[in-house]
This record gives structure tokens, sequence and C-alpha cells, in this order.
């Protein structure tokens, strides 16, 4: 079975356990969806973050450390970037951060939430961007920046020594759940067709 033609070459070297050349930046195809299909298409990609974010509650992690999480609702800011462009991620990334916040955590956890998510859609915005990453290190960098944003906000507006002890754990795991969360969007995207973002 063939893979559909818009995978990069990238991901074939990684299955092949070749090492990876910088893959091109592919250009957003948002500009060519009429805004009837923009929006269905943004509300069905919402939904799967907030369905993400949910199952997300279902799975036990063995770390307590508050600002751990898979980060399952990323694959979809993920998709959105590599194939609809920045301003779309930016979009569902903001949406999905407020609805899961109303829906599976509480206010005051907004703005660790909507720090670490801007840092971590500026950071993979930049990568997918440059052409330089792949899916997986974009996902990576982007858990990261994720994690650091937390950090960032929780010395701001907390403590800095609370920052600096979690800091090591939040480093590890931002490192893990990115590439998780990479390789699972790598794999969705291989099973989508282009058209299914476009009309």
């Amino acid at each position: 079975m063939r893979n559909s033609p818009d995978i990069s070459r990238d991901d074939e070297a990684q299955d092949a356990g070749a090492p990876t050349a910088p893959r091109p930046a592919s250009a957003p195809i948002s500009s060519s969806i009429s805004p009837g299909r923009r929006a269905a298409l943004y509300g069905v990609l919402t939904a799967a973050a907030l369905v993400c974010g949910y199952l997300e509650l279902l799975i036990p992690l063995p770390v307590t450390v508050p600002g751990v999480k898979l980060g399952l609702g990323n694959i979809v800011i993920l998709m959105a970037l590599e194939r609809l462009g920045a301003k779309a991620g930016f979009f569902l990334m903001f949406i999905k951060v407020i609805a899961s916040t109303l829906l599976f955590a509480n206010l005051q956890m907004l703005v660790f939430s909507l720090a670490g998510g801007l840092l971590s859609w500026a950071v993979m915005a930049l990568a997918v961007r440059s052409g330089a990453f792949s899916t997986v290190a974009t996902s990576v960098l982007g858990g990261i920046a994720h994690n650091g944003g937390q950090l960032i906000a929780v010395a701001a507006l907390l403590s800095g020594r609370v920052a600096l002890v979690n800091m090591p754990v939040l480093a590890v795991s931002g490192v893990l759940c990115g590439a998780a969360v990479g390789v699972a969007a790598r794999l969705v995207l291989r099973a989508l067709p282009q058209e299914a973002f476009h009309g």
C-alpha cells in the first residue's frame, strides 16, 4: 500500500532508520478554503482537540507534578500548523485553551495554560515555517516550550523557587510527551489525504 503523496521524505527516512534531512516548509492551504468550509473545518478540529483533552484526563500518569500532561490536544494544533498555517494553529490553540479550562479545569489554571499554549504555538509555528524540523521534532520543541511557558507564569505569579524545583521534571516530560504527540500527529497526517483540509 502506497503512502499518501503528502508524506514528507523525512518520515520515510525515519521509518527506514536513516538520518533525516531538513524538510521544506509546507505552504498553508487555508487561503483556498471557502468561508463556510473553513468554519466547519475549524469546528471539527476544535471538537477533536477537546475530545483529546477529555481522553487525557482518563489516562493516569506516574508523575503528580502540576503541569505535567500528555498534551493530546496538541496533536490537532500541530496538524493545523502543518496543513493550514500559523493563523489557524493560533485560533485552534486559543479556543482549545479557553474551552478546556472551562470544561475540565478552573479559571485559575487559565493563565498557566494560556502561557504554555502561546509559547508552544510560537515555537512550533517557527519550526514548521523553517522547514528544518520533522513533525516529531517540532512537537518535542512545542512540548518543551509549553512547559517552559507554564514555568514562566509560575515564576511571575507564584514563586520562582517553585518554578526551579519543578523545571527538571517538566523538561523531561516535555520531551517525552512531545515525542509521543509528534508520532501520533505524523500518523494521523499520513492517514488523512490533503483534500481533507481544503475544498
